[in-house]
């Protein structure tokens, strides 16, 4: 019998998936104390330095979004309407907007079915002469399979531009995501492994001619006048330059004191990612012996962030659906789990922008029948059991009608 509404636990996802500890929290109220700005100041250049080194890409800038970091990397991209952009359809909205308001025309790939993450031979299918650039997706924590993709890329001159707004930390052979595309863009938003209070991004560069201009498009083409000036004053602020010829700057700045409090998460992203495997590791084991349910199949060489839990679930065995599993986790159990991304090509949005007459087999049939767990950093081991066992229970259930 389940457990009485009152008694049982309410699992659910969190609005801010990684809290900061105490010296985290101290360093904000001394940064609005002592800085001598609170914006473009030292935090910033510092934050930008160390996620550099991190990653280990050429530069990185601090911005305020991954959405604006994506804007940037589709203008440094030079993209315009008689362009293609080859992308996954199962991803979250901002993956593509950046891109689609060049002009471009969008090419939605398939997805791999075990990966559910594009792959080279997917995009391979979607080239045509008027390929420009692909947007590679690490979704969920798990880096895509970048060697073929590059490859592909380097044989079409392509631009490769990595979407790691859910896989910071996240590793491929060696390298963190981040440092092998062209361009990739990174989110620090709440609900991700970690956060600039509430807002933020990354945006990362292969090539530092590419950071120095992606400055000049940063804070609306201001830039320092060359050398001293004999009147300092005519004007005051500097000089306005353009980053990018026929691109408008943007303002995508981030502050002094989300830049401080990123400094300090960055440095135990390490930790926070290595305690969301094992909490992963925990379920995926107790629900081995489950095959209604199939977790993200994790390659060799892939060293998984873990931003999500999700699974594809088979009811074929059964005798109820994805949705009827998800009804009683969350009735009987107080587990909301959630489904999430909806093919953009099913939504409203694209379909206004004609894109509504595309479908894509394996992106279909995963976002039919696949379901998100509850997932935080730090989440108590009885809660995970309890989810496990919930879990386990509930498809025991649909089994047998």
């Amino acid at each position: 019998m389940p457990e009485s509404v009152s008694s049982r636990p309410q699992v659910d996802f969190p609005a801010v998936q990684t809290r900061l500890n105490a010296e985290e929290e101290a360093v904000v109220m001394e940064t609005i104390r002592n800085s001598p700005t609170w914006s473009q100041g030292e935090q910033q250049r510092a934050f930008e330095q160390e996620f550099t080194r991190y990653v280990g890409c050429a530069d990185s800038l601090a911005v305020s979004s991954c959405t604006s970091a994506l804007e940037m990397a589709a203008a440094l991209c030079g993209l315009g309407p008689e362009d293609e952009v080859i992308l996954p359809a199962h991803t979250f909205v901002s993956s593509a907007v950046p891109f689609a308001r060049t002009g471009a025309r969008l090419v939605f790939c398939d997805i791999d079915p075990a990966t559910r993450l594009l792959s080279a031979e997917h995009v391979e299918s979607c080239l045509t002469g008027r390929t420009k650039a692909i947007v590679v997706v690490h979704l969920y924590g798990l880096p895509a399979d970048m060697d073929p993709i590059l490859r592909l890329a380097r044989e079409h001159g392509l631009k490769v531009v990595e979407d790691v707004a859910q896989a910071p930390g996240a590793v491929y052979k060696g390298r963190r995501t981040g440092s092998m595309g062209d361009f990739a863009a990174f989110s620090f938003h709440n609900q991700k492994n970690i956060s600039t209070l509430g807002e933020g991004g990354m945006l990362t560069v292969s090539d530092p001619d590419e950071g120095e201009r992606a400055r000049k498009l940063r804070w609306m083409g201001n830039w320092p006048f060359a050398g001293d000036r004999e009147r300092y004053w005519v004007p005051a602020m500097g000089n306005l330059v353009s980053g990018m010829k026929g691109v408008w700057p943007f303002n995508f700045c981030l502050s002094e004191v989300q830049c401080a409090v990123g400094r300090r998460l960055l440095r135990r992203l390490d930790a926070i990612n290595a305690r969301r495997r094992d909490q992963a590791d925990l379920i995926r084991n107790a629900l081995a012996d489950v095959p209604e349910l199939s977790f993200q199949r994790v390659p060799d060489g892939h060293l998984h962030a873990y931003h999500l839990l999700v699974a594809h679930f088979d009811s074929s065995p059964t005798r109820g659906t994805r949705d009827d599993l998800i009804q009683l986790l969350h009735r009987d159990c107080g587990i909301k789990c959630i489904v999430q991304y909806w093919p953009l090509y099913r939504s409203e949005l694209f379909r206004s922008f004609g894109y509504g007459n595309i479908r894509l087999p394996n992106t279909d049939t995963f976002f039919d029948n696949m379901i998100s767990f509850p997932f935080w950093s730090d989440m108590p081991e009885e809660t995970l059991r309890y989810m496990a066992d919930s879990v386990r229970s509930a498809v025991q259930r649909l089994r047998t009608g």
